[in-house]
């Protein structure tokens, strides 16, 4: 049973700040001043002209895009709004279309609909991690082993301290799902190719890293080199929802988490380690995880803003199959800069994790983005459940530490 309880950037002429990767990985248990300077993403911080639109549901088209796209063109004609307008459409985890280049008067006009629920502004958003030096041989275990508890197994598996810590099994013939910056193809990943997809245009495949990471963390292979994950050999689905720059928009996340809706397997988990830095809440964001966790259950980073997850989407919801992650050290302490609060279900190792990275290198970094797939993997080996082993307390909440066993 459960029990309840960002990654910085500046875009350009926005002021969106996006969470995944914190700048370190030091204890706190008290709260800082950093929390008397945190902003609220406010609706001129969008993208100008970009609306999401979203309909009252209708289960007689659930699932079926190609009479949500008819609906959609049908809905901005009575508007003489161009189809060329029309960016993507969603019809499985949630009804409805992002459509651009509309004025103010327009987006009113679609709000007043009799079939519209509601109409949000587009936001951008932009990864800011501290990436440091990516190798191609993973360091002596006996340079880290004093830091981070790092270690080697006797096939010579370098075992990040985060594994050995949660535990690993094999997990050959499971597959998540990572909504992400793509994944890059790697001698320790098993990517499913033909399911993957990309919803920023180009390749599925991974150009900045991030995704990368946290594909290896869930599920890096057992194969005598490299790094180990813990669904060891299973494998995964990139859901590419962010640029080489780490940069993607509120249109391109709903309709890659529409896209796990639809295509998921029983048994099948999620990792998603996006979201605002600034508080920031949306129903549009709410909805679409509410029903992907009706079809599948997956982990999500609480996010590094050492702040309430109460005032972000998708982390403040207190849902069943939705599981939040807040980064712990790997003295079973919170991280200074990760969120807390009631909606977070589990505290993982998310500080100094090695992983996979780019062009078959492995890079160590830190965030809620690396506790997260921690959580995925056990998921993914035990099904809606983790085991636990000791809790973390933040913020005045308090939540297990998530084990396989």
């Amino acid at each position: 049973m459960k029990i309840r309880l960002r990654i910085l950037s500046t875009v350009t002429v926005f002021s969106l700040l996006f969470y995944s990767c914190e700048k370190d990985g030091e204890a706190n248990t008290g709260l800082e001043s950093e929390l008397e300077t945190i902003d609220t993403v406010g609706a001129d911080q969008a993208i100008p002209g970009e609306y999401i639109v979203i309909y009252t549901e209708d289960e007689s088209i659930s699932g079926k895009s190609i009479e949500m796209k008819s609906k959609s063109i049908n809905t901005l004609s009575k508007y003489a709004i161009g189809e060329d307008n029309l960016k993507q459409t969603y019809s499985s985890a949630i009804q409805g279309f992002a459509v651009k280049n509309l004025s103010e008067k327009q987006a009113e006009l679609l709000r007043n609909d009799p079939e519209v629920a509601y109409v949000e502004p587009n936001y951008i958003q932009k990864l800011d991690i501290k990436i440091g030096n990516p190798v191609s041989t993973l360091p002596a275990t006996v340079q880290n082993k004093a830091v981070t508890n790092d270690s080697q197994l006797s096939n010579g598996e370098f075992l990040p301290w985060g594994i050995n810590r949660v535990g690993r099994a094999n997990g050959a013939g499971r597959t998540c799902w990572i909504i992400d910056s793509g994944i890059a193809p790697h001698s320790d990943l098993n990517i499913d190719a033909n399911k993957s997809r990309s919803f920023v245009g180009g390749s599925w495949q991974d150009q900045n890293g991030h995704g990368t990471h946290v594909a290896g963390t869930v599920a890096a292979k057992n194969n005598g080199s490299g790094v180990i994950g813990v669904a060891y050999g299973a494998t995964v689905v990139s859901v590419r929802v962010l640029d080489a720059a780490g940069s993607g928009a509120t249109d391109g996340i709903l309709a890659g988490v529409d896209y796990v809706a639809n295509n998921a397997g029983n048994g099948d988990t999620w990792n998603y380690s996006v979201g605002f830095r600034s508080r920031f809440t949306s129903q549009s964001i709410d909805n679409v995880f509410r029903n992907l966790e009706n079809r599948v259950y997956g982990a999500m980073a609480a996010g590094n803003s050492n702040d309430d997850t109460q005032f972000y989407s998708p982390q403040r919801l207190r849902t069943s199959r939705s599981w939040c992650v807040g980064n712990m050290t790997n003295v079973d302490a919170p991280a200074r800069s990760s969120n807390f609060g009631r909606s977070v279900d589990r505290w993982a190792p998310g500080s100094a994790v090695w992983s996979t990275w780019l062009n078959g290198q492995f890079n160590n970094i830190s965030g809620t983005s690396m506790a997260s797939p921690h959580v995925a993997g056990i998921l993914l080996l035990r099904g809606n459940s983790t085991g636990t082993d000791g809790s973390v307390s933040k913020g005045g909440y308090t939540a297990p530490i998530a084990t396989l066993n």
